[in-house]
C-alpha cells in the first residue's frame, strides 16, 4: 500500500532531524552568531589588571545545541588552528559553561577568527567569551555576563599559562575593566571614554603571551611600583569619569614595557615618531606585538597611522593597522 504524499514527507523529515552528525543524535537546532570584540590588554601600566574592548576587530562563534559534548566543527582562521575542544579556548569555555550549569546537553561550534594568535588583541579570549556567552544563551541564560568570565577565562588560561581576566573580562562586558583579584575573581566594569580614538599598528610577527611573560622582571624598585601604580590609578579614574586629558597623561608604564619592547623590532623609534606626529600616548597593547597610539582628534589620527607605518617599514617590518574607538557594548548576539 502506497503512503500518502503528506506522510512520506513527515517521514522525511523525522528521520532527517534524526541523523546522526558528529556521532550525535540531535534535532536540528538552530545556529546562532555571537560576536566578541578584541581587546586592550594592561592599557599601559595596568599589568593583568585594566582591560579595554575595541570595535571592528573580534571573532564570531556560531553555535548550535547537540545531545552531549562539545565539538568544533569548522575553524576560519589565517593561522592553523586546533579544532580539538579540549585545547581550543571557544571548546575549553563551552565545555565549562556546561560544567557550571549541570546540565545534559552539548553544543557545536564555529569558528570564524577575526585576528591573527599572538598579536596582542586578545584572540585567545574572544574566541572563549564569544563560546561561553553562546552555550549560555542556547541554555536559557541562566548566567549573567560577569559570571561568564570566570568559565572564559579558565579556557584563556590554558594557552596562556595563568589566569588573568584583563582580555576576557572587557570583551565579555564591553568598555574598559578592572580585576581587582582573580582568586576569587572580582572584576568591575569601570566606564569608557567618548572621544577616545585609537591606532593600531600590528607588525606581521608572532608574539605568544607565555613567552611575553616568560622575560619580565622577577623584581623591580619601589619607584618603579609606586610609579606604574598611580599611573594606573589615574587611568581607572580616568575612564570612571571619562575624562580622556587625565587617561592622556597617565598612559606610562617603567615595568612590563621595557622589557616587552625588545621583541618589537623598532617600538622606541615607532613610540618616538608617533608623539612627534600628536599622538598623546603610546603603548604596547596586552603581550604585543600590537602597539597602540591615543588621540582625541580623528585628523591626528591618519597622520600618526602614517608615521608608525613609515617607520616600521624603515626596520623592514610589514604591518596592518586600524584606527578604532571603545567597543561599549560587548560581547552579543548578531541577528
Amino acid at each position: 500500500m502506497a503512503l500518502h504524499p503528506g506522510i512520506l514527507r513527515n517521514l522525511r523529515e523525522f528521520f532527517r532531524k534524526f541523523t546522526p552528525s558528529n556521532h550525535l543524535y540531535h534535532m536540528e537546532e538552530q545556529w546562532i552568531r555571537v560576536f566578541a570584540p578584541a581587546t586592550i590588554g594592561n592599557i599601559g601600566p595596568g599589568f593583568d589588571v585594566l582591560g579595554l574592548a575595541i570595535q571592528h576587530l573580534g571573532d564570531v562563534v556560531e553555535a548550535r545545541r547537540v545531545a552531549q559534548g562539545v565539538y568544533i566543527r569548522e575553524i576560519h582562521s589565517e593561522m592553523p588552528l586546533t579544532n580539538d575542544p579540549r585545547k581550543n579556548t571557544a571548546g575549553i569555555a563551552a565545555t565549562e559553561v556546561l560544567r557550571i550549569l549541570n546540565i545534559e546537553g552539548g553544543v557545536e561550534l564555529k569558528i570564524f577568527k577575526g585576528m591573527p594568535s599572538g598579536s596582542g588583541l586578545g584572540s585567545s579570549a574572544a574566541s572563549a567569551a564569544a563560546a561561553a556567552f553562546a552555550t549560555n544563551y542556547l541554555y536559557g541564560q541562566q548566567l549573567s555576563r560577569e559570571e561568564l568570565i570566570l568559565p572564559a577565562t579558565r579556557a584563556e588560561e590554558f594557552v596562556s599559562g595563568d589566569f588573568f581576566a584583563d582580555n576576557t573580562a572587557p570583551s565579555l562586558l564591553g568598555g574598559a575593566t578592572l580585576t581587582r583579584s582573580c582568586l576569587p575573581l572580582d572584576v568591575t566594569k569601570i566606564g569608557s571614554l567618548s572621544n577616545l580614538i585609537m591606532v593600531l599598528i600590528t607588525p606581521k610577527i608572532v608574539i605568544l603571551t607565555k613567552e611575553a611573560r616568560d622575560i619580565l622582571p622577577e623584581q623591580i624598585s619601589l619607584k618603579q611600583f609606586v610609579f606604574n601604580m598611580a599611573n594606573a590609578c589615574l587611568i581607572t579614574a580616568a575612564f570612571a569619569k571619562d575624562d580622556y586629558k587625565l587617561f592622556a597623561r597617565s598612559l606610562n608604564d617603567e615595568v612590563i614595557e621595557p622589557a616587552r619592547a625588545r621583541l618589537i623590532k623598532g617600538f622606541a623609534e615607532v613610540k618616538q615618531n608617533a608623539l612627534r606626529a600628536g599622538a598623546d600616548g603610546v603603548a604596547i597593547s596586552g603581550s604585543g606585538p600590537t602597539i597602540f597610539a591615543i588621540t582625541d582628534e580623528a585628523k591626528k589620527a591618519r597622520f600618526i597611522e602614517d608615521a608608525m607605518l613609515r617607520t616600521f617599514a624603515q626596520f623592514e617590518v610589514d604591518c596592518h593597522s586600524l584606527i578604532t574607538e571603545v567597543d561599549n557594548e560587548g560581547t552579543r548576539l548578531l541577528l
